[in-house]
């Protein structure tokens, strides 16, 4: 009964938006804990987006919303003002989680998912997220400096304090303003920036790569995520992009799905089954591919792509052998250096057949044994999904920062990886400065040297 009491000593003394952040929150952790008891997937999913996600979009809410009132109001903050933000909040905060625990679903209710509302949710997040990550860096730069001007402020204590003047008082409220509104501007921007489709084309010269392949054309795609925005006229988009691209065989690693059920994906065997490659298409699964992995490879080889789970194939390219594998997305903490090197030990022994290997998580790329392919494609991280992309295939991502190949290629020893960035994305936010792309892969042979 005590703690009861205690809590609710505790919310008179808490502003309108902090006390619904804190039932918001109790609210949330109650449903996972129901979820769980009813052996629900998302219940793992909805306890790690409580700190890792939603702490901070409090804390931003929270900070934001007392920022724009100060603003807004011509010199105190006025009641109005806060009731209609503090409204406006709710209302968006509810709409934000309302779409995130039925976005999965087969029925979408046209109220929370039609056009105009659909992109409120993840606006409203990334613009938090925005916000929280600037005022972070801010809070840094700021104690940095204070930590560096210390010993002048001790030397100039006697010195009298300067006035802010009328004029530059106003100033620095309109350039407050124009910095709180920011995130939703970027955000806003990033909208059409999330599904503009793009073909970038790509030429990797392989090291051992055979002079009889040399010129080889790959389109690759991953992480599809079929479902919501990416509907079935964006996919048919995609599908024309890769034609249009002339690929001479298309490769797919992963997340072709979003972890939803019913027929909701059936737009996406439609598009696949449009696509045009004289050496075929060929897949392997991602980590958002397994509700249903048997449902899924029977409907992706009936749109005609070739599902390699675990397995290595030898196809004809220009009369020349090509070793095709794919691998099966790991969960969980198994050893995958073990697991791959037992694997890949019942597989055909390495010659001078050029093998690609499809394999969903760029992070196994430092695991695989040695010299087990030539090239290694991968996708799952989105290009980095949020970002500064500096040309096709280089950006600064807090995905690369964490040391996480994000985009682009990496090399260990002879073996190259191929991170693309992807073509659509999952969950909030949405991308923020990284494009989707379809890569087109040219795939060169080592120029030999001319004699001395």
């Amino acid at each position: 009964m005590k703690p009861i009491v205690t809590l609710l000593a505790f919310f008179p003394k808490l502003s309108w938006v902090q006390t619904w952040q804190v039932l918001l929150h109790l609210s949330l952790f109650l449903a996972a804990i129901v979820m769980g008891l009813l052996r629900s997937r998302r219940a793992l999913f909805l306890l790690a987006l409580l700190p890792l996600a939603f702490l901070p979009f409090s804390y931003a809410r929270v900070r934001l919303e007392a920022l724009l009132v100060q603003l807004l109001s011509s010199r105190e903050p006025t009641a109005f003002v806060s009731i209609a933000l503090t409204s406006l909040g709710i209302l968006c905060d509810a709409i934000m989680i309302a779409q995130l625990f039925t976005a999965r679903t087969e029925q979408r209710h046209p109220l929370l998912h039609g056009p105009g509302i659909a992109w409120i949710g993840a606006l409203w997040f990334s613009a938090h997220a925005l916000f929280f990550l600037g005022e972070t860096i801010a809070r840094l730069v700021h104690w940095l400096v204070c930590l560096l001007l210390q010993p002048l402020q001790l030397r100039s204590a006697g010195t009298p304090a300067l006035g802010v003047s009328a004029g530059r008082r106003h100033f620095l409220q309109h350039l407050g303003l124009l910095g709180a509104s920011a995130p939703f501007f970027v955000s806003l921007a990033n909208v059409k920036l999330s599904y503009n489709f793009r073909v970038e084309e790509h030429e990797l010269t392989l090291p051992r790569w055979p002079q009889a392949l040399d010129g080889l054309r790959l389109a690759h795609l991953s992480d599809i995520h079929v479902g919501g925005a990416m509907n079935r006229e964006r996919l048919f988009h995609m599908a024309r992009l890769t034609n249009d691209a002339k690929p001479d065989l298309v490769v797919h690693t992963g997340d072709f799905l979003t972890h939803r059920s019913g027929e909701f994906d059936a737009p996406l065997y439609e598009a696949l089954a449009q696509i045009r490659a004289p050496y075929g298409q060929w897949a392997c699964l991602g980590n958002h591919d397994f509700d249903a992995p048997e449902r899924l490879v029977h409907r992706l080889e009936q749109a005609g792509v070739t599902v390699l789970r675990d397995t290595i194939v030898t196809v004809s390219v220009w009369d020349q052998p090509l070793e095709i594998a794919g691998l099966d997305y790991v969960f969980g903490d198994r050893d995958r250096r073990a697991g791959y090197t037992q694997l890949l030990r019942g597989w055909p022994s390495r010659t001078a057949t050029p093998r690609i290997l499809l394999n969903h998580d760029p992070r196994a790329f430092a695991l695989l044994p040695a010299a087990c392919a030539q090239l290694v494609l991968s996708g799952h991280t989105h290009g980095g999904q949020v970002g500064v992309q500096w040309g096709k295939a280089s950006a600064l991502t807090v995905v690369g920062l964490w040391g996480i190949p994000d985009q682009g290629v990496f090399h260990r020893r002879e073996m190259t990886l191929f991170v693309t960035r992807c073509v659509g994305f999952y969950g909030y936010p949405m991308r923020l400065g990284i494009p989707p792309e379809i890569a087109l892969l040219t795939l060169r042979a080592p120029r030999s040297r001319a004699p001395a």
